[in-house]
């Protein structure tokens, strides 16, 4: 039988990544735009909006994905606004289509900040969950959902936890994008809550990692993380010494109410579906750097 995906946020950070290995893997692949859907060989562009249920039901039925990777949402600058019940909504929406017209296997993205805050190693299962934000609950409430959705239906299922993914920004209000900008046009960059720890995980490893949950028998909650500790500060300089500009950067340390300690055991996903991550910290950041310059993206 092909094997056919429909890839929600397919032009995003994560989603433009996982277009290649999934047709390295054999899908014959759609991916939704609200966008230009200039013809390519190999990549069946569709547009569409998520929140036009009908719409999107139209297409779900003239497809028929045997699988579904949803990654779609919008989180920077939103962790607090309506918007995140507006994707709840149009994800189980989506999902009740995928159903009726012979769905066999559903990914979607999670997050980190469903978790509540700790000091230790996160885990899918024993790690207790409280999400701060409007944001992170809706995404743990889609999680609850799905999950009882999909079982209910015989839909495979199975939901990846996203921890702190960087790439080639298009939003320079994320951090990378915004210290990388700054840098290229000698302006300087305050840090001020350094100290701060995060697991910070490139995202074609990310887009890796989906792709291969995906095309497995595995089902259930995988923490999407590297495993590794890096402080914010530790992070911003090796940028800034990849570009020979660690002079621009001051770090003025402020309270902070964000979790100081997020990182993730990635165990399961190592373990259960083979997964290890091809780039190192500093081979990921010079390649975002290489490409920023090549494409001028953070001229300003």
């Amino acid at each position: 039988m092909t094997k056919k995906v429909f890839v929600t946020g397919a032009r995003g950070l994560i989603g433009k990544e996982t277009l290649l290995p999934l047709l390295n893997k054999g899908y014959e692949v759609y991916a939704l735009t609200t966008g230009d859907t200039a013809q390519d060989e190999k990549i069946n562009w569709v547009r569409g909006n998520l929140f036009d249920y009908a719409a999107m039901k139209e297409l779900i039925a003239d497809i028929k994905p045997t699988h579904l990777l949803h990654l779609a949402w919008q989180t920077t600058g939103m962790f607090n606004d309506n918007m995140n019940f507006d994707f709840l909504t149009a994800s189980i929406e989506l999902l009740k289509s995928f159903k009726e017209y012979g769905g066999q296997k559903v990914v979607i993205a999670g997050t980190y900040v469903e978790y509540a805050e700790s000091n230790e190693l996160l885990e899918e299962y024993t790690s207790p969950l409280n999400p701060q934000h409007i944001y992170g609950k809706c995404k743990n409430y889609l999680r609850e959902i799905a999950e009882l959705y999909c079982e209910h239906n015989n839909i495979d299922f199975a939901w990846g936890r996203i921890f702190s993914a960087f790439g080639l920004e298009k939003d320079l209000r994320r951090l990378t994008g915004d210290v990388m900008s700054s840098l290229l046009n000698d302006k300087t960059v305050e840090i001020r809550s350094g100290s701060l720890i995060r697991d910070y995980i490139y995202s074609k490893d990310v887009a890796n990692a989906f792709v291969e949950i995906l095309d497995s028998d595995k089902n259930g909650i995988f923490n999407i993380s590297t495993g590794k500790a890096t402080s914010i500060k530790d992070y911003v300089l090796t940028i800034a010494r990849l570009m020979d500009k660690e002079n621009l950067v001051v770090f003025n340390e402020q309270a902070s109410n964000q979790y100081k300690f997020v990182v993730g055991n990635n165990s399961r996903l190592v373990n259960e579906i083979g997964w290890t991550p091809r780039y190192t910290l500093e081979q990921a950041l010079k390649e975002v750097i290489t490409l920023g310059k090549e494409k001028s993206y953070v001229k300003l």
